[in-house]
């Protein structure tokens, strides 16, 4: 009898061991989407999440870990041999290069309580700005100012200035229609304006291309028009 109940517990034990729920990311936990312009703005994709234990598979929470991410999860109890869809968006707009973002599946699975799928790409962006917008910073009142930008081009071909729209009126550019941003190279683009009134300054540069990913670029500008020091 004792020899009975110490192999039926042996048993139990056993067939606890091997029933347990386990994830598994259908193609992998890595995806890769090679190259991609950033002006395609998301990366999207949709992921099975399948149970292939054999007991119930319940996920807790899909958290990316970064705020460009989404993955929203269509169901999180999973019975054996169910699948779930994860659909995720990744805002590439910003960068530049090579990105991996994660994201981490949380679940009831004893081996893999936090999974993650990894995401890579290598964004391609046709033109950056170095800095973002035109800072003119303190201006004195009746004193030329100048800000500028780097304007760089990572095609293989150049890129040519079709028109060039300029606020406020007064304030003059080294850019005007018919330039061109070299392939491959960089344009130090100069603001210059002479205040006549103390007061905070706004500025836009609005410039249309022939380069299809970006037929406009838009440059901002800011400053602080102050009384000029004596």
């Amino acid at each position: 009898m004792k020899k009975f109940i110490f192999v039926a517990a042996f048993l139990s034990m056993v067939f606890s061991a091997f029933a347990q729920p386990k994830i598994e990311i259908v193609g992998g936990d890595t995806y890769d989407w090679g190259k991609a312009n950033s002006t395609w703005l998301f990366l999207k994709k949709d992921f099975a999440i399948t149970n292939v234990g054999n007991q119930d598979l319940q996920i807790y929470s899909v958290n990316p870990n970064c705020g460009c991410t989404t993955a929203p999860l269509s169901k999180n109890l999973l019975r054996p041999g169910d699948t779930a869809t994860l659909s995720v968006s990744v805002n590439i707009s910003t960068y530049s290069g090579d990105i991996k973002k994660g994201v981490e599946i949380k679940s009831n699975d004893p081996l893999n309580p936090g999974k993650y799928l990894w995401l890579k790409a290598y964004i391609l962006k046709p033109i950056t700005l170095f800095p973002q917008y035109l800072s003119f910073s303190n201006m004195p009142i009746n004193k030329e100012s100048i800000a500028k930008i780097i304007i760089s081009n990572s095609t293989d071909k150049p890129i040519t200035v079709k028109k060039v729209t300029i606020y406020p009126d007064a304030m003059s550019v080294n850019l005007k229609a018919g330039d061109q941003i070299p392939a491959k190279g960089d344009f130090t683009l100069e603001a210059k304006f002479t205040p006549t009134t103390t007061g905070r300054f706004m500025a836009n540069i609005k410039i249309e291309t022939d380069e299809k990913d970006v037929p406009e670029i838009i440059l901002n500008g800011f400053g602080n028009i102050v009384e000029e020091m004596k």
